[in-house]
């Protein structure tokens, strides 16, 4: 998901909240799930290319949507964390993408209590997990790799019972 945010002449807001349908990102489904929420309709609702992606692209006002951009900031940023810090993980586990989006989504709600805004070392606003040990959330994301994928049926080549 990318979140795009364009100065209006009234001293407000447009904000896209843009998602790739092909290659859904982790925190698509919690954010559409608390959009969908919301008692007004995005003010348009169009396609448009970034980098060779086709995004659908949900445009709200700030007077719209800016109360809630906390919280679907903070998630974009504490998936974006853990897609870091667990990369390795990820990609030794193989998984499709819909099953990967699910473990991280689950994982980054679980910490969202943790997670905190926080300025760094380049000035720029970022999240931090704090109070959180990486060895924990290693541990954690492997629990959640057990419990989402089906346990896969070792085939014995060469052990034909007649």
């Amino acid at each position: 998901m990318l979140i795009e945010i364009y100065p209006k002449p009234d001293g407000m807001q447009h904000i896209n909240l843009m998602f790739c349908e092909a290659e859904p990102e982790p925190e698509d489904g919690w954010v559409r799930a608390h959009i969908d929420a919301f008692p007004t309709p995005p003010k348009r609702i169009f396609e448009e290319e970034r980098a060779g992606r086709t995004y659908t692209t949900l445009q709200y006002g700030q007077c719209v949507i800016g109360h809630s951009m906390f919280y679907i900031e903070k998630h974009k940023g504490v998936v974006d964390q853990l897609l870091g810090v667990c990369a390795s993980e990820l990609e030794r586990a193989a998984l499709d993408r819909p099953t990967r989006n699910v473990i991280v989504s689950r994982l980054a709600l679980e910490l969202n209590k943790n997670a905190r805004f926080s300025v760094d070392e380049q000035g720029n606003l970022t999240i931090a997990l704090k109070e959180i040990d990486e060895a924990e959330i290693h541990k954690r994301l492997g629990e959640l790799i057990t419990e989402e994928t089906p346990v896969r049926q070792v085939e014995v080549v060469g052990s034909e019972t007649s």
